[in-house]
């Protein structure tokens, strides 16, 4: 209650206020671009045209009597669990045979696997062990705002994420398209933009089992929710993984796939300016801007200490390195000390935190952070922290001093007894 709504309406106007120059880079002044000129969208690749930002989708309309005919398919897996029966509303039975081109048959495969998937996995209560138990950093993948058409804007930065399993990465691409589903436009904007930083790409990067996971998780369990994938300055490397993974991909995936420059010029692919002021309104755009150029020019100080699930917990986007003061925790209730040179203990408290530009909040532009996905992106997180040995310390205690009116303090659960906190984020830019 009192929040904003979860989405911009289609569409977005220009007036939203550019925040680029006060965020420590006067050189970035994003030009408005004309927000009503859209082009059809089409198949691209690294060397083609550059695709228009329109929802052009299959099967806009369906014959209602193939819709009624694949709900019937599967009520039997329906009749005994609440849970998937909320779940299989009649807007996810029309996208599963959209997604299968009316193919009945096909369509039946498909939701049936994926019913049985759900009964079995449970992801709409699941969230990232890694993130949670091991590494508040394993992963930098999150949703961050909409584009033009309003659909759902998911940023990630592969040089952000220490994690490099197949299953655990597969894992967090659930927790991120679970945590979107209800917060989706209709029809035929009910999909997300996947905007992917290769920034830090490297050697240990280059498993196909990684996106091979990711791949088949979204076609098999998440049809028709992908509408576009911008890869942002991949290097020479990449080619040959991204041949490799074209091998086994979904062909409709791959048509998806756009390549741009980073904001520094580097990389293949289309002009940052051009794609970016196609896609996404100013607000956004210059956030991303600003986002991909701190990870870059500051990686030591404070791109590598970043933490999307540490920012959303603690409701503080600005204030970062969580990860070193669990790691003080541990080494304060274990005695073993994790580096050879300075105790974590020493490095949390004797320097100040590291912090990004003044007005700069890595859980997405100011108009998101006060939308209701970011709000129950931040409920889910507080909610699941205190099972997480990473989490349930300092840094669910910081959430509880930081709680916006609206959250349940009582529905959190208890964390542990860690004592004085390493650092406040009174200073937050909120």
């Amino acid at each position: 209650p009192g929040f904003a709504p979860r989405a911009p309406p289609l569409g977005r106007g220009v007036g939203v206020a550019c925040h680029s120059v006060c965020l420590g880079y006067p050189e970035l002044n994003p030009k408005l671009a004309d927000l009503t000129s859209r082009r059809p969208m089409v198949a691209s690749v690294r060397d083609a045209e550059p695709a228009g930002n329109s929802a052009h989708r299959a099967l806009p309309t369906l014959d209602p009597a193939a819709v009624d005919a694949l709900r019937d398919a599967v009520t039997p897996l329906l009749l005994n669990d609440q849970a998937l029966f909320e779940w299989c509303t009649t807007k996810n039975v029309e996208r599963f045979l959209r997604a299968d081109r009316g193919n009945l048959q096909k369509a039946t495969t498909r939701l049936t696997e994926t019913l049985k998937w759900r009964q079995e996995v449970r992801p709409e209560g699941k969230m990232c062990t890694a993130c949670f138990s091991k590494d508040l950093r394993s992963h930098y993948m999150q949703h961050v705002g909409w584009d033009k058409l309003g659909r759902a804007l998911v940023y990630s930065d592969i040089g952000m994420a220490r994690d490099k399993g197949p299953t655990s990465n597969a894992e967090h691409c659930m927790q991120v398209l679970e945590l979107l589903e209800p917060q989706l436009n209709p029809f035929p904007n009910d999909q997300y933009v996947w905007v992917v930083d290769f920034h830090k790409f490297g050697l240990a990067d280059m498993s196909p089992k990684v996106a091979g996971a990711c791949l088949s998780l979204f076609g098999k369990s998440y049809p028709e929710r992908l509408g576009g994938m911008i890869i942002v300055g991949a290097p020479m490397l990449f080619n040959g993984l991204y041949r490799a993974v074209c091998a086994f991909a979904d062909p409709v995936t791959v048509k998806k796939v756009r390549f741009v420059r980073d904001p520094l010029g580097h990389g293949g692919g289309k002009s940052w300016d051009v794609v970016m002021d196609e896609f996404f309104d100013p607000e956004t755009k210059s956030w991303l801007e600003v986002e991909m150029r701190e990870n870059r020019r500051e990686w030591r100080d404070v791109g590598k200490h970043k933490s999307w699930l540490a920012a959303q917990i603690t409701g503080c986007g600005n204030t970062h390195g969580w990860q070193g003061v669990h790691e003080a925790e541990r080494e304060a209730k274990t005695g073993v000390q994790t580096s050879k040179t300075k105790s974590a203990t020493e490095r949390a408290t004797t320097s100040l935190p590291p912090k990004s530009a003044k007005g700069h909040d890595i859980r997405g532009c100011a108009s998101f952070i006060a939308s209701d996905a970011c709000v129950a992106a931040r409920t889910r997180a507080l909610t699941h922290a205190p099972a997480g040995t990473a989490t349930r310390g300092a840094v669910l205690a910081r959430g509880k001093k930081n709680l916006r009116p609206g959250f349940a303090i009582g529905a959190i659960g208890e964390c542990d007894d860690v004592g004085d906190v390493f650092y406040e984020c009174v200073a937050c830019e909120e």
